[in-house]
C-alpha cells in the first residue's frame, strides 16, 4: 500500500509538472499538491492517541530557529563532497507559494514519507535502513544537487523525529518551520538556534507523552465503564487519572 501511495503521488507531481505550461506554474503546483493531500488524507488509517496541535506548533518554531544550523550542516556536507557552489536568484514569495511550502508540502511529504512508508520499510529493512531509504526518496524530487544534499539530511532527522516520537504532527511542524524560514531566515547564530531547536523540541516530546498518557474517555461507574477500551480503564484509576470521581 505504501508503494502504491508512492508511486500515485509522485503520478500527480509529474502531472502537475506537466500541466504548468498550459495552466501556470504557481495554479498547477498548487493543485497537484492539494491532489496529494487530499489522496493521503482520505487513505490515512485512524490515528492513535490524541492529536496535539500544540506540540506541533512548538516543533514549527523549533524548526524554524535551526535553519541556521542547517545550513551550516549542509555547507560542511556539500564541501566534503566537491559540490560546486551556486548562487540562488532571488524570488518573489506570493500567497500561493505560502500555502505551497509551508503548509501543502509538509502535509503531504510527512504524511507520505514518514508516516505511511518509513512504518512500512522499517518493519522489512529495519529502523537504519528505513530511515536512509525513505529519506533518499524523499530527497530524489528535488533534483539539483544542493537541494537533494539538504533535503536528504533533513529527511533523517525528521525521520528520526518520528520514529523517537511516534507522532507525524511534530515532522509536519518542524517541516514547515524549516520552510517558513527559507523564506524569511531568523537572524541567529548557528548554535544558538540549534539549542532553542533542541529545547523546544525537547518541550514538544514531553507535551505528547503527557497526552499518551491520558485517557480520551472518563466514563462514570455505571454501565459506560464496561464499554470503554482496556488501556483507558486501567489509566482511569485514582493515581494516573486525578479527573476521576470513582472514588477507587
Amino acid at each position: 500500500m505504501a508503494a502504491c501511495l508512492l508511486a500515485t503521488v509522485w503520478c500527480l507531481l509529474l502531472l502537475g509538472a506537466a500541466c504548468a505550461p498550459a495552466v501556470g506554474v504557481l495554479p498547477a503546483r498548487l493543485g497537484a499538491y492539494a491532489a496529494c493531500v487530499a489522496l493521503l488524507v482520505a487513505t490515512r488509517p485512524r490515528a492513535s492517541g490524541r492529536a496535539s496541535p500544540g506540540a506541533g506548533f512548538l516543533a514549527a518554531a523549533a524548526g524554524y530557529l535551526a535553519l541556521p544550523a542547517w545550513l551550516g550542516a549542509i555547507y560542511l556536507a556539500g564541501s566534503g563532497l566537491s559540490l560546486a557552489p551556486v548562487r540562488a536568484a532571488p524570488d518573489s514569495f506570493t500567497a500561493g507559494d505560502a500555502l505551497a511550502s509551508l503548509a501543502l508540502a509538509p502535509l503531504f511529504e510527512e504524511l507520505l514519507y514518514r508516516e505511511r512508508l518509513l512504518p512500512a520499510l522499517r518493519a522489512r529493512l529495519g529502523a537504519p535502513l528505513a530511515l536512509v531509504a525513505t529519506s533518499a526518496l524523499f530527497a530524489a524530487p528535488h533534483l539539483e544537487p544542493w537541494s537533494v544534499l539538504g533535503a536528504f539530511l533533513v529527511g533523517l532527522a525528521l525521520g528520526a523525529l518520528f520514529l523517537t516520537s511516534g507522532r507525524v504532527e511534530l515532522a509536519v511542524g518542524y517541516h514547515a518551520g524549516l520552510n517558513t524560514a527559507l523564506a524569511h531566515a531568523p537572524g541567529l547564530a548557528p548554535w544558538a538556534g540549534a539549542l532553542a531547536s533542541v529545547l523546544l523540541l525537547a518541550l514538544a516530546g514531553a507535551w505528547t507523552r503527557r497526552l499518551a498518557l491520558s485517557p480520551r474517555v472518563h466514563a462514570a461507574a455505571s454501565t459506560s465503564a464496561a464499554r470503554a477500551p482496556r488501556r483507558a480503564r486501567a489509566l482511569h484509576q485514582c493515581a494516573a487519572c486525578p479527573r476521576s470521581r470513582s472514588g477507587c
